[in-house]
């Protein structure tokens, strides 16, 4: 389906814990199956990362067989959770202010989304913040994966208007199945399956550091659209 050459990617959306942030879901999840037992595996990840709590939580017991409560494996993550902030610094990614300076020179409004709540943005995020658009932060715990939401609810957008950039395959499925421009980012561990499910499912765009992003490579993307070929393999 060709789009009108005007009919421009407006808005970048960007997972803040991943993309801005250095990724810490993936390591503590991980020590929390090693924890109880479990294989780490490609399922768990694709359905505990941009899942509800309810949802990962209620997977993980199921899979590791375990006669636990969904309340008694999110204390965990949370337990988790709280020795590896007190364990890590909490960094942000390389590259992010030439990023978020990039896309402002050509006009884009950024937008960042994640499960945490917009405190945890703020704190981090720092002197960059007014780098991102009006709204700054869009907390999606209570609407996961939240692209169909963020999209049509919070803004009212065609789907190619919105381009997101995102370290979980859940994000690029559901950018997929609407037709959505994506940038997968991977994450460098090396237990991780989320870059080759990425892979799998035809991401054409995946990065391991945002210095890989430059304007070439946003009009190469844009060029795409404008063809209705973003997500096809040719």
């Amino acid at each position: 389906m060709l789009h009108s050459p005007s009919e421009k990617i407006r808005f970048v959306f960007v997972h803040f814990d991943g993309v801005v942030l250095e990724n810490i879901l993936a390591p503590i999840t991980y020590s929390v199956v090693s924890k109880l037992g479990g294989i780490y595996s490609a399922e768990i990840e694709n359905n505990v990362f941009a899942r509800s709590q309810s949802h990962a939580a209620s997977f993980i017991i199921r899979e590791l067989n375990l006669n636990l409560s969904i309340n008694d494996i999110i204390d965990l993550y949370y337990k988790e959770r709280k020795q590896y902030e007190e364990s890590h610094s909490i960094r942000m990614n390389p590259g992010v202010k030439n990023f978020l300076l990039l896309l402002q020179s050509l006009g884009y409004t950024v937008v960042s989304y994640g499960g945490a709540p917009k405190d945890y943005f703020l704190k981090h995020v720092k002197d960059l913040a007014p780098l991102f658009g009006h709204e700054k932060y869009i907390q999606t715990k209570d609407f996961r994966p939240g692209v169909k939401e963020i999209i049509f609810n919070n803004y009212g957008l065609k789907p190619w208007e919105a381009l997101f950039i995102d370290e979980e395959f859940i994000i690029a499925q559901a950018s997929k199945d609407l037709l959505v421009p994506f940038i997968g980012m991977s994450t460098g561990f090396d237990y991780s399956y989320q870059k080759q499910e990425m892979e799998k499912l035809g991401v054409k765009y995946l990065i391991h550091s945002l210095d890989e992003i430059d304007s070439e490579y946003l009009e190469c993307i844009q060029r795409e659209v404008t063809n209705g070929k973003i997500w096809t393999k040719i």
